[in-house]
């Protein structure tokens, strides 16, 4: 029936042991760093204290407009939403689902507050070859990412619209097969040096499409090493 998901006992189980795993893990952030809409935030009478995102200053106290964690640096207190649409920075690693295949570019679904485009120019080449983007290379771009397709690639720069440039030049990146996708609240992943790892045999990327892609360990599917999950 429609609305209605009717779980395996296999996943119910694995649904309970992870849950009993967390019950009693501490929290990483004082209970003082949550606030919801309306809550007056603490500025340690702190003088020109600097309003950011998710605050507003009403009979000189800082309210907070949004639900989330209070974020401090020096004098600037913002808000940082506990759900949000992800904001992209130059050198993200992300995972996103291509949409469409247009002129000489993909287009692909980041779930960000930003559209996203691949150009053909900022991809490899069958067999790493190194030339100028041929007509005949437009014409099978379908061979290389198809509608639908999960891809791992980086933030390369942003167009004067705000839109995103993507790229897939390294072999670290590209489509993503044979796995299984978990997205996750964008807060939830942090920005760290290395976005490719290994969880005992498992090889996973965890991207800034608010989700990580976790797959068999060291599979190589079109053109680059494909991250995915099992």
């Amino acid at each position: 029936m429609p609305g209605i998901t009717i779980q395996s006992p296999q996943q119910t189980d694995t649904a309970a042991i992870a849950e009993a795993a967390f019950v009693n893990v501490p929290s990483l952030l004082p209970e003082s760093s949550y606030v919801c809409v309306g809550d007056t935030i603490d500025t340690g009478q702190q003088e020109g204290f600097l309003r950011g995102h998710g605050t507003q200053v009403v009979d000189g106290n800082l309210l907070a407009t949004v639900c989330g964690v209070i974020q401090r640096v020096n004098k600037l207190i913002s808000v940082v939403p506990v759900k949000a649409r992800y904001n992209p920075e130059l050198g993200d690693v992300v995972v996103g689902r291509v949409t469409e295949v247009a002129n000489k570019r993909w287009r692909i679904d980041l779930k960000s507050r930003q559209a996203a485009a691949l150009m053909l120019s900022a991809v490899n080449l069958p067999g790493g070859v190194q030339r100028r983007r041929t007509a005949e290379d437009e014409l099978n771009m379908r061979e290389v990412y198809t509608e639908g397709d999960l891809i791992s690639a980086e933030v390369q720069s942003f167009y004067a619209d705000g839109a995103i440039a993507l790229h897939t030049r390294s072999l670290k990146y590209g489509k993503l097969a044979n796995g299984q996708i978990v997205e996750v609240p964008p807060n939830l992943i942090k920005r760290q040096k290395q976005h490719f790892t290994t969880l005992e045999g498992t090889a996973a990327s965890v991207g800034y499409r608010s989700t990580a892609d976790l797959g068999p360990q060291w599979s190589h599917l079109g053109f680059g090493r494909e991250q995915t999950t099992a």
